[in-house]
């Protein structure tokens, strides 16, 4: 049997390593393809927040690489410090927690960057007005679907060999279940395994009626990749 995982091809690549020293058949089956932008910003802010690690790229331009930094995670904060980040906050990967921990580091009406994809987020912006801050979103990178899912998971997903996938993202989740009913697999992933990183993604899952969801301990990539293989395991074992 076959676990997959669908982040973007370098980072899905990158878990299907460590999970094939694990002792499991990991294969990547990304949704989407992500186009880095290169926009002209005028970096006179107060604070960045960075809800991905592919805009914590954004630090390499930055001259002050101690203006205070948001990151949504560990991941996104390791990057950022790898490119001379200083000056950076930490949240526990839930975007909208990561807003309240500003209040405690900049003053209301605080100018704050958040380079991101182009994919709206009204909640987020939402928050930041709550809070009494004033947001500025830059398109830093660009997500799209791919036109179809690869060949050797549309094959592995036939022949019902696949026990486990792993969602990091709603965005890539729905992109990935759009695929597979482009492919009229539909019927196909129903006694497959889910694991997910948040309750967004679970509660997605389970209107379509996809009944084994698991969410993740923590809010985190390698809490996805923990429960993704305790269940391979077990499932290996019975």
């Amino acid at each position: 049997m076959y676990l997959i995982t669908t982040r973007p091809i370098e980072d899905a690549l990158n878990d299907c390593r460590i999970l094939n020293k694990r002792g499991v058949n990991a294969t990547a089956s990304p949704s989407m393809k992500i186009k880095k932008e290169n926009p002209h910003i005028n970096f006179n802010f107060d604070g960045i927040f960075l809800t991905s690690r592919h805009a914590a790229h954004i630090v390499k331009n930055l001259k002050d690489k101690n203006i205070p930094i948001f990151c949504v995670g560990s991941s996104t904060a390791k990057i950022a410090r790898s490119f001379g980040a200083t000056n950076l906050i930490v949240g526990n990967s839930d975007a909208l927690h990561l807003i309240s921990l500003i209040k405690g580091v900049l003053k209301n009406g605080s100018n704050i960057l958040w380079p991101s994809n182009n994919q709206k987020n009204d909640l987020i912006e939402k928050k930041f007005k709550q809070y009494n801050f004033s947001l500025f979103r830059e398109t830093f990178y660009r997500v799209s679907s791919l036109n179809t899912i690869d060949g050797d998971s549309l094959n592995l997903i036939k022949k019902n060999k696949v026990s486990v996938i792993l969602f990091f993202s709603l965005i890539s989740a729905k992109m990935w279940i759009e695929l597979i009913k482009k492919s009229n697999l539909t019927k196909s992933i129903y006694k497959i395994n889910y694991v997910v990183i948040n309750n967004s993604i679970f509660n997605y899952l389970k209107k379509l009626k996809l009944d084994n969801v698991y969410i993740s301990r923590r809010k985190r990539r390698a809490s996805v990749l923990s429960k993704g293989l305790e269940i391979y395991k077990n499932l290996e074992n019975s």
